[in-house]
């Protein structure tokens, strides 16, 4: 799978620990926001660099570390269709994305959701038996749980939009509790922002209120909460391609996306989100661009813009650096010795087949991703031509 992905031009979601080289400070960064984060806090991150410089590898590495320190974790990439906020939908359609890819550590790929409301439940029944000595079936059990269902979700009302959240967690236990199982479908239903109508949703679940394209990150904030009652450390959520709010053709539009953001970052800066990390990766042009990018947005460019201390640990914006050639060394060492385990044969490459390759690959100006593809490419016709010298594949490449 790891190959594959690199000879298709893309981050695999597993395995990367296999072949990560360099961004020592980049991550020592991202990572001492965890403690912040699980005591509470949270934190914002933008990811700066070009297209193929390792933005993506880096946060999906970070994704699967987060879901190592029993973090759920959730990522999207925005697009023309997934927005912060439009009028069409396009909101909401980021909201459902990051719901439907919501992982952990047991659930590493997506669609955890389901599974986190169960351990929650669980997780409750557990402690009715453990500390009270009640047994699922006693007639004093359900009404214990609901004891305890009612008190989280009734400490939720205070926060926005957080009485109706609670009301529909407490449906979906209760058909758990009764064996109903089109209640909890229609309960995950609304949870996944698919109810289009209040109507509907009052009708089905008693509550006035369904999940928009305004009000989406309201109920990212409350799920963070909320899986920390269910037992994990916070919530972390990765959106990729900011670049997307750039490439939007209306002024219009850009500004509104970046009010979103805006008020996403004064969330996350001003206490008013809890246990919950946010990180984007941006191309360097989608953020300093003065005339379309991130920074064209006055109050954004304020908060991110040069500061002097960019490159330190406590500025929301890291910027990739390069590679060094000594670390692509290495990252083509990996990749050979994973190639030649998968398929069984020795690649072979000395030390000047390395230099060669990644000369050609300067001279041009290639990117890691350019690199890695060209890399993998290279190594699957030295196994698929054994009696061909690898130097001749090499050179006859022209790589």
């Amino acid at each position: 799978m790891v190959l594959n992905s690199l000879k298709d031009g893309v981050v695999p979601r597993v395995g990367l620990e296999y072949i990560a080289v360099g961004r020592k400070n980049e991550i020592q960064a991202l990572l001492q926001d965890v403690s912040i984060i699980e005591q509470g806090g949270s934190a914002l991150r933008f990811i700066e660099g070009n297209y193929g410089s390792g933005k993506t590898f880096l946060l999906h590495t970070l994704r699967n570390h987060m879901m190592e320190k029993n973090f759920v974790v959730t990522d999207v990439e925005l697009s023309a269709d997934r927005r912060l906020v439009s009028n069409k939908g396009q909101g909401l359609a980021t909201y459902r994305e990051l719901i439907c890819n919501m992982a952990t550590h047991a659930c590493p790929d997506h669609g955890a959701l389901q599974l986190i409301l169960d351990k929650w439940i669980g997780g409750l029944e557990n402690e009715v038996v453990q500390y009270e000595g009640l047994v699922p079936g006693h007639e004093v059990f359900d009404v214990r749980v609901s004891q305890k269902i009612y008190m989280i979700t009734s400490s939720m009302e205070e926060k926005v939009n957080g009485f109706d959240f609670g009301k529909v967690l407490a449906s979906y236990y209760k058909g758990h509790r009764t064996g109903d199982v089109e209640l909890q479908k229609k309960a995950l239903r609304w949870l996944c922002g698919e109810y289009g109508t209040r109507t509907d949703a009052k009708t089905d679940l008693g509550v006035n209120l369904i999940i928009t394209d305004e009000n989406w990150f309201d109920f990212i904030r409350l799920f963070a909460d909320f899986v920390v009652k269910a037992g994990y450390a916070g919530l972390y959520v990765c959106l990729d391609e900011l670049a997307a709010l750039y490439e939007l053709p209306s002024r219009a539009g850009r500004e509104a996306n970046y009010n979103k953001l805006l008020s996403i970052y004064n969330d996350a800066v001003q206490g008013r989100a809890s246990y919950m990390g946010i990180v984007f990766g941006v191309t360097k042009e989608a953020m300093e661009d003065p005339a379309r990018g991130v920074f064209s947005f006055g109050p954004l460019r304020s908060r991110l813009a040069e500061s002097g201390l960019l490159q330190e640990n406590i500025s929301p914006v890291i910027r990739l650096s390069v590679l060094e050639p000594g670390e692509m060394y290495v990252l083509l060492e990996k990749v050979s010795y994973i190639h030649g385990m998968l398929y069984g044969y020795t690649p072979g490459l000395e030390h000047d087949d390395y230099i060669y390759f990644l000369k050609q690959q300067y001279s041009k100006n290639a990117m890691v991703r350019e690199m890695l593809q060209r890399f993998v490419t290279f190594l699957n016709l030295v196994q698929q031509n054994q009696e061909v010298s690898k130097e001749k594949i090499l050179y006859a490449m022209k790589v």
